[in-house]
């Protein structure tokens, strides 16, 4: 699974997150001893890989976290309300 970490990707992609997917992790270490990790979500129409370093693994959680909570403050999901109106 290793690629070059040190190139860009050119690639631009849009990738749909779904609520219970199940996402492989994995690590190792470069040639030069450099720890990298990965992100892998595989289904039988398609895959996607994300792989970096330690810092930019973190750097990438913090801003889908962030934009989680942005989205449930601009959005709030009215489903769990109408969830609890019906068990009340």
């Amino acid at each position: 699974m290793p690629n070059d970490p040190t190139r860009r990707s050119a690639l631009s992609v849009a990738l749909l997150a779904h609520p219970n997917s199940r996402y492989d992790i994995d690590c190792w270490l470069a040639s030069t001893g450099q720890p990298h990790g990965s992100v892998r979500y595989d289904t039988d129409r398609a895959w996607f890989t994300i792989q970096g370093r330690p810092a930019a693994l973190r750097e990438l959680a913090q801003a889908l976290v962030a934009c989680a909570e942005l989205t449930e403050r601009t959005y709030p999901d009215p489903a769990p309300a109408v969830v609890e109106e019906v068990a009340g």
